[in-house]
């Protein structure tokens, strides 16, 4: 787009102003001639001079009103063409400034939005694809994890079925362990269905004033009813009632996770629970033992799910390799923070925050 306008305007006022001046001429002289002949040659000079003045100021205003134009004229075309416009051109403090100014502010501030708009979408499209990559990194895993106990059960099973002169003893220790392999299989479908509430359905799950220190001391008379091979001396040191806001079952998840992580791999008989009150309406809670802890190579990986720092003694223990990574989504779901480290004086420490009811 390209703006003539100004030229006309320019030639427009100088053929008028050349004309008038004639007319003016013209006009003086023969009016002096018909009345007096020769009267007043100065008058006639001072309204030429005059004229000439005139058609002075005429081009200069003209020449800055092209000059404007087409400078309006130059960012139009920019901004047809959607360009940035990172210096704007000088414009006279008058009407048409104001309106350039304008123009060139709104231009300036729908660009900004439409860049906002476009990074917000592409920010939800790669937030989409990622949770649709880790939902199908969690299918292929699951389905990984769920062939090793079916095809322990499918085997022991079919050894049962084809060995009829088996003795009573032998079916038993196979039918026990078909059974412990089905346990495992039904910690595995209860973990992974608490994740993909957490996931698909937080909005739905519903929260509550909870007391903590209750749903600890019932998880504490779980572990004293399991057999001494795996009893813990369960150490508190709670605010009774301690209550937080939250959903009773994920909360639950968190302590009954973290005592079976430490039940199942510490290789000591302590686990230690505290709880005080922190900043910004939160209760800081850790909860360590007093094992051989892990390699700190593993310590930024433990809450991501299926990662298994011995993956034969996990699966041999009945780990899911999801208990972890259900800890800490729970707390994140209520508003926490989560952190793990290993204890100077040995094992291994999680430190974590819950709001208070």
């Amino acid at each position: 787009m390209t703006y003539r306008g100004g030229t006309f305007l320019l030639l427009a006022l100088l053929i008028v102003s050349l004309i008038c001046g004639f007319i003016i001429h013209h006009f003086s002289v023969v009016g002096q001639l018909a009345v007096s002949g020769h009267k007043d040659e100065g008058t006639l000079y001072i309204i030429i001079v005059v004229a000439i003045i005139a058609t002075v100021i005429a081009v200069l205003l003209s020449v800055r009103l092209n000059r404007n134009i087409r400078n309006l004229s130059k960012i139009a075309e920019a901004m047809e063409n959607g360009a940035d416009i990172e210096s704007m051109p000088e414009f006279p403090h008058d009407e048409l400034g104001d309106i350039s100014r304008n123009i060139i502010d709104l231009y300036r501030r729908l660009r900004h939005a439409s860049t906002e708009i476009e990074r917000e979408h592409s920010n939800a499209m790669h937030e989409q694809q990622e949770k649709l990559r880790i939902k199908r990194q969690l299918t292929n895993n699951i389905n990984h994890e769920l062939k090793t106990p079916v095809a322990a059960i499918q085997g022991y099973l079919e050894t049962i079925i084809n060995n009829e002169d088996m003795t009573d003893e032998e079916r038993r220790s196979f039918i026990e362990k078909s059974y412990a392999h089905s346990q495992r299989l039904t910690q595995l479908l209860t973990d992974v269905s608490t994740i993909t509430r957490m996931e698909d359905g937080s909005n739905r799950i519903e929260c509550d004033s909870v007391d903590l220190s209750a749903i600890i001391h019932e998880i504490c008379d779980e572990v004293a009813l399991l057999p001494d091979v795996k009893r813990m001396r369960m150490n508190l040191e709670l605010p009774e009632p301690m209550m937080v806001r939250g959903n009773s079952s994920l909360l639950m998840s968190i302590f009954k996770n973290l005592t079976d992580n430490a039940i199942a791999y510490s290789g000591d008989r302590d686990i230690f629970i505290k709880a005080s009150e922190g900043d910004n309406n939160m209760y800081v809670i850790t909860v360590a033992d007093n094992g051989i802890g892990i390699d700190n190579d593993h310590i930024g990986h433990i809450f991501e799910r299926f990662y298994r720092i011995d993956a034969g003694r996990s699966r041999k223990l009945g780990g899911t390799g999801l208990g972890l990574s259900i800890v800490k989504n729970a707390v994140l779901f209520h508003g926490g923070d989560i952190e793990v480290y290993n204890r100077k004086v040995g094992g291994l420490e999680f430190k974590f925050t819950l709001p208070k009811a």
